[in-house]
């Protein structure tokens, strides 16, 4: 499991959308830190912060947990 995600997330089959409160946008990014990591050769994600900004409304926002039908 990675940091950012709840234990639900990670233990869930579900799938979710994280979108922007205000504009229900899925455009939207939230301020993290990211190591790299020599043996993987890639950047791991360490932990996300509270921070989110929505590229719609161009601006902070609360991102809200959107549940998906299942793929099909």
């Amino acid at each position: 499991m990675r940091q950012w995600q709840t234990n639900r997330m990670a233990n869930d089959s579900k799938r979710y959308a994280m979108v922007c409160s205000r504009c229900g946008s899925d455009d939207v990014s939230r301020d993290a830190w990211a190591d790299w990591d020599t043996g993987k050769q890639e950047w791991v994600l360490r932990c996300a912060f509270d921070y989110a900004h929505c590229h719609q409304c161009d601006g902070e926002t609360s991102i809200t947990e959107v549940e998906l039908a299942p793929a099909q």
